[in-house]
């Protein structure tokens, strides 16, 4: 898909936190991936590229997403929230910061998650630049908008409504969701997304759901797509293990029916503002 622009979306991870393959685990879709490397999945994260390099979450696979996608500067991180597999790769900045750009790097996240990081990440205090985030709050850089957005996972947990902007800071026709980490959202989210250009959403489990309040199955996610009416739906935050496995392959046919307009992201998946 392309969105006509200057900015690239990419998706550095596509997984949830347990990845594909994992160590432990023996399921078709690990076998798959440990066979065929477009099958594997890091842990989710997005990076929006410009004339800046804006990074939502850091990962604990974000130096080999970092590497792979070539990039060697970061401008500003945003956070969704404190889990692990969101905020564990933050420590990969100390030494880019100290023997690179040379100043803090800015973050952007809830008071929570900056709590968060503040205890886990306390010897990166010189490195980093922390900003509190409000729900509906929007933050501008680099020519895009980002919009907070409450999601339903965990402790002011945050999704990501991305505008590009046009003359005077007006947001274009385009808009895109990122909600890596929800289970269903309030009324008054779904009504700032109706019509959403593209839908970025959770889908974490295939079959059961073993935790319904706070993320989708392939399913619901699907079901949320066409009652947004999302002209075009990424899947992510795949756990491909649980509760039924799924390979790569399989979850491809099972949207094939959406001829398009629904479909799995994957590792490195680029699209444009």
């Amino acid at each position: 898909m392309t969105i006509h622009g200057t900015h690239t979306l990419r998706f550095l991870g596509t997984g949830a936190s347990s990845g594909v393959p994992s160590f432990y685990c023996g399921c078709k879709a690990c076998e798959e991936a440990l066979h065929n490397p477009a099958a594997r999945r890091g842990c989710a994260a997005l990076l929006i590229s410009g004339t800046q390099n804006t990074l939502i979450d850091a990962d604990p696979d974000l130096r080999m997403q970092l590497s792979l996608a070539r990039v060697k500067d970061i401008d500003q991180v945003l956070f969704t929230h404190e889990h692990f597999d969101h905020i564990g790769g933050i420590a990969e900045f100390e030494f880019y910061v100290r023997l690179r750009s040379h100043k803090p790097l800015p973050i952007y996240a809830g008071s929570f998650t900056l709590a968060a990081i503040a205890s886990q990440f306390a010897f990166m205090e010189e490195t980093l630049e922390p900003h509190r985030v409000e729900a509906w709050q929007s933050l501008e850089f680099d020519g895009v908008r980002y919009t907070a957005l409450p999601a339903t996972h965990g402790t002011q947990t945050f999704g990501f409504l991305i505008e590009k902007l046009g003359g005077e800071g007006t947001a274009e026709s385009r808009r895109i969701a990122y909600f890596p980490d929800t289970g269903p959202l309030a009324p008054e989210v779904l009504e700032k997304l109706k019509g959403v250009e593209v839908l970025i959403i959770d889908a974490t489990f295939n079959g059961r759901n073993w935790m319904p309040g706070v993320h989708h199955t392939i399913d619901e996610a699907v079901c949320l797509a066409q009652e947004l009416r999302a002209k075009k739906t990424f899947l992510t935050h795949l756990t491909m293990h649980y509760d039924e496995p799924i390979t790569a392959q399989e979850l491809q046919e099972l949207l094939a029916p959406h001829e398009g307009a629904i479909l799995a992201a994957n590792d490195g998946l680029e699209i444009t503002l």
